[in-house]
């Protein structure tokens, strides 16, 4: 018995023991997630700023972001008003259709683009002017910068639509033309996100023994996205309806093209084949015409077209006007062209910052300038003490995802540098600099030659 009760007596003791061990070493809290760290942000700064948004401010404290990893971000904060004269209501749930994920300045808030909500739902964006709507609802004022976010104040509870409007294919109406043709492009990106990850990666057991058929589809897929944005260009001719729009279009038009001559060192423009003469017109055309964003998206377009004819100082020219302008910043505002979202909600970025620092680099390093590109490549990736070793791979990555990667192979090769290429999977460098143009576009194209190797 006496046994019995020593045994009861040791397990107390030791229970005791642990739980002021357990006191006196608690099990320390995890750290805030870059999401939370962002809300914290925002709800400090809208506390000393804007007292007419104090009721979301309450509610934006109490809501758990504890899984967003990420720290860019757009808030739609609602104005204070009486919960009986909302016609919806504001909580910890809905607050978080009001926080999108990417950070969107007022002029990339473009007419009829889509944010997605860290709660996966998808915001409308129509545009009149500088007049921005979010599924219905207007913005007031402009932006209020929040550490690598943004905020805008909206006068009511923004209200998440059921279901994609259908729109008529012919429609000639300009928000329509605008939702089809954000459409046409997000889909175009998406592919373009697709070939990027299996030529520069493998994704999806690509070997490059495959890459006619892949060739082929990226081919179709590019130039059906090119005559819709020809189409809508007609349309909105025809109509009288909004330059920013058909500005749009054609800028995103002339992506695609510098895309596909990346991949074929030629690309088609209604019935004329087109040289890299060609390509550097439309971009500077464009880089002199349009406004804002745009103009320094044509200006980085321009500047990769003009490497490709190593026109080294006049890609310095267009690369360093971006660089210099302070519109984008490292760590801070780094895309220049977004607004589209792949399947899973992720940004789909096709122009960053982080491009114009690689192309200045390739620029000065070809007209002997070695330290300022050495300068420039330590910008964007840490120090680097010699160009002709550093690794390739580290500076590619920085432009994951936008499909600009795969033509740096061909621009890195003629410098005198060790070039990472994806030898894994069947990369043959004296093949796969270019990919292969299809045989249907050279029998209807005679004018059109196949590229070395294939």
């Amino acid at each position: 018995m006496k046994t019995l009760a020593y045994y009861l007596l040791g397990i107390f003791s030791l229970c005791i023991l642990n739980a002021c061990d357990n006191e006196e070493n608690p099990t320390p809290e995890p750290p805030p997630s870059k999401g939370e760290e962002a809300v914290q942000e925002i709800v400090e700064v809208l506390k000393e700023s804007k007292p007419e948004v104090s009721q979301f401010v309450e509610i934006l404290e109490k809501v758990d972001v504890a899984d967003l990893t990420q720290d860019d971000l757009t808030v739609f904060a609602v104005k204070n008003t009486s919960t009986a004269s909302r016609a919806a209501v504001l909580d910890t749930a809905s607050i978080k259709n009001h926080i999108a994920k990417g950070s969107y300045a007022k002029e990339a808030l473009t007419d009829g683009s889509t944010l997605t909500s860290i709660s996966n739902e998808t915001l409308y964006v129509t545009r009149t002017g500088n007049d921005v709507l979010i599924n219905g609802v207007k913005i007031e004022g402009e932006a209020i910068p929040v550490g690598k976010s943004y905020v805008y104040v909206v006068p009511e509870v923004i209200e998440i639509q059921a279901a994609e409007p259908v729109i008529p294919a012919d429609s000639v109406s300009t928000n329509d033309i605008s939702y089809l043709w954000r459409k046409s492009m997000n889909n175009y990106l998406n592919k373009n996100w697709e070939v990027e990850a299996k030529v520069t990666t493998g994704y999806g057991g690509f070997f490059y023994k495959g890459i006619e058929e892949l060739s082929d589809n990226y081919w179709k897929a590019a130039y059906a996205t090119l005559s819709e944005g020809e189409k809508y260009l007609n349309q909105l001719e025809d109509s009288e309806s909004d330059k920013n729009l058909s500005d749009t279009i054609k800028l995103e038009r002339a992506l695609i093209q510098a895309q596909l001559y990346g991949y074929y060192n030629t690309y088609i423009d209604g019935e004329k084949v087109c040289t890299i003469n060609d390509l550097i017109m439309t971009c500077e055309t464009l880089t002199d015409l349009l406004p804002g964003t745009m103009r320094d998206a044509a200006r980085l377009l321009s500047a990769k077209a003009l490497l490709y004819k190593e026109g080294y100082a006049e890609a310095i020219t267009y690369s360093e006007a971006i660089l210099n302008d302070g519109n984008y910043t490292l760590g801070g505002n780094e895309i220049i062209w977004k607004g589209y979202m792949d399947a899973s909600g992720n940004n789909v970025d096709p122009l960053l910052l982080q491009e114009a620092y690689i192309i200045s680099a390739i620029a000065y390093y070809n007209t002997g300038n070695q330290n300022k590109a050495l300068e420039l490549l330590s910008s964007i990736a840490g120090p680097v003490s010699n160009i002709e070793n550093i690794d390739t791979t580290v500076y590619l990555n920085l432009l994951k995802g936008t499909g600009e990667i795969y033509p740096y192979y061909r621009l890195l090769t003629s410098m005198n540098i060790s070039v990472s290429y994806p030898l894994d999977f069947g990369f043959d460098v004296n093949r796969n600099l270019s990919f292969p143009v299809p045989k249907e576009a050279m029998d209807e194209y005679p004018e059109l030659n196949q590229n070395p190797g294939y």
